[in-house]
């Protein structure tokens, strides 16, 4: 990733009458630990009120100079997407417009139920987008003023649980200081934060205080870009990092002590570990084209997956078949990946208007969610091949999206200085017809 471009700003556009970019909050974060309910205050849009006619974000199109279409199609028109190799992007475009899959848009597999302003977000970095996570239908975690909180959709109400804004007391950051949150992951009663100083802030969900806190590299060019908690090939739970200086380390969830490190030629942006019982394989993306297989036993590279045309941010494992990756790029394409037939790719979905920063497939593994950096993410149905797609069209930089561990609810974040919120859909907000 580009260590020198830390602020939102894919979209060089002229501003509209919509959402902004908006960059990293230097607002000093509120040392108050308790929690705010989110009550019905009118920051809170439901079905009932789109059903009504209200805009799902709570944009007020009727006072505005521009309809919604109009403004989306200057959207479309002035996006500017972000890439390293633009000569190589642009010398291909032809050849991967031919190549890429036929999909049709009309699928609705998950239906809109709720949005949520006082759920705010943020983004600290452009390139990385992997700043949402769930681990029920009714716990959800995002990142805003470099705290991570966690809403509760069943109390609707939201608390700090990482505060590394500075204003934290613990002992255990004395030596860090405030951590600008460049990306997190939470798994396994876990949450690992990275920050851009090439920070691991490690924290027990069921345990009280820091679990770990340090710096996994002293590289001016350390950021860590990516985190992955998983269960190892030896049974037990390790926090794997993907470090803009070209290192991907691997730490037991114990006592945090280094298993392994792989180094690269190039900035790894993300690095995720086969969830397949027993497996030793990592896809790793980064700053080339390539996505690399990893072997974490032997920590030799298995395979190179060509395709992209440019530098990669995104992965996901298909979760119940171990032969399949899905890989997003800022070429705009999400490549799927069948690992007994590497040389081709499987599917090939292009975006609308921006490059591909989160993937995330549903734990039944019949969707996939592709998420631009901007207005667009796609639910891509797997069982027909990622030829059919929900699209959800909205306004505003998208944080990260993910599905909850029963498949029934998917989340995604909004940063913005105005429209920042939580967006949840559900199955059973789809309307079903009568055969």
């Amino acid at each position: 990733m580009d260590p020198d471009i830390p602020l939102v700003g894919e979209d060089e556009g002229e501003e509209g009458p919509g959402p902004e970019s908006r960059s990293d909050s230097e607002t000093d974060a509120d040392a108050d630990f308790e929690g705010f309910v989110v009550d019905d205050d009118g920051l809170t849009t439901s079905k009932e009120h789109v059903e009504q006619g209200s805009d799902p974000q709570n944009i007020p199109w009727d006072r505005l100079q521009v309809s919604r279409q109009r403004y989306r199609e200057t959207r479309l028109e002035q996006y500017h997407n972000y890439v390293n190799l633009r000569e190589v992007v642009e010398q291909n475009q032809e050849r991967l417009q031919k190549e890429k899959t036929d999909v049709v848009k009309d699928g609705s597999y998950y239906g809109f139920h709720q949005n949520l302003q006082s759920v705010r977000s943020d983004i600290a970095h452009f390139q990385l987008r992997h700043l949402l996570w769930t681990t029920s239908k009714h716990d959800v975690y995002t990142t805003n003023e470099n705290c991570i909180n966690h809403f509760s959709t069943v109390a609707r109400k939201s608390t700090k649980v990482l505060d590394l804004s500075g204003a934290s007391t613990d002992s255990r950051l004395s030596g860090l200081g405030r951590v600008q949150i460049s990306t997190f992951c939470v798994r396994h009663d876990l949450m690992a934060a990275g920050g851009f100083a090439g920070e691991l802030i490690v924290a027990n969900l069921k345990k009280t205080g820091l679990q770990c806190s340090k710096r996994v590299t002293t590289s001016e060019m350390g950021i860590t870009n990516g985190i992955d908690i998983f269960q190892g090939h030896s049974g037990g739970i390790s926090i794997m990092t993907a470090n803009n200086d070209n290192v991907i380390r691997i730490f037991d969830s114990e006592q945090f002590r280094s298993q392994s490190e792989h180094k690269f030629e190039w900035p790894v942006n993300l690095a995720i570990a086969n969830p397949s019982e027993g497996s030793s394989l990592a896809i790793v993306v980064g700053d080339d084209p390539d996505a690399i297989l990893l072997d974490l036993r032997t920590q030799s590279p298995v395979m190179h997956l060509k395709g992209h045309l440019d530098y990669s941010f995104a992965a996901s494992w298909h979760p119940n078949d171990a032969h399949i990756v899905a890989t997003g790029n800022q070429d705009t394409s999400t490549r799927i990946w069948d690992l007994r037939q590497p040389s081709v790719s499987k599917a090939i979905m292009c975006g609308n208007m921006g490059a591909v920063r989160s993937l995330r497939y549903s734990a039944d593994g019949k969707f996939l969610a592709a998420s631009e950096p901007a207005d667009f993410v796609r639910l891509y149905d797997v069982d027909l091949n990622y030829t059919r797609c929900q699209e959800i069209d909205l306004f505003g930089e998208i944080g990260g999206c993910s599905f909850t561990p029963d498949s029934s609810s998917f989340f995604l974040c909004v940063a913005d200085v105005v429209y920042s919120s939580l967006m949840e859909f559900t199955t059973s907000a789809v309307k079903r017809t009568s055969p």
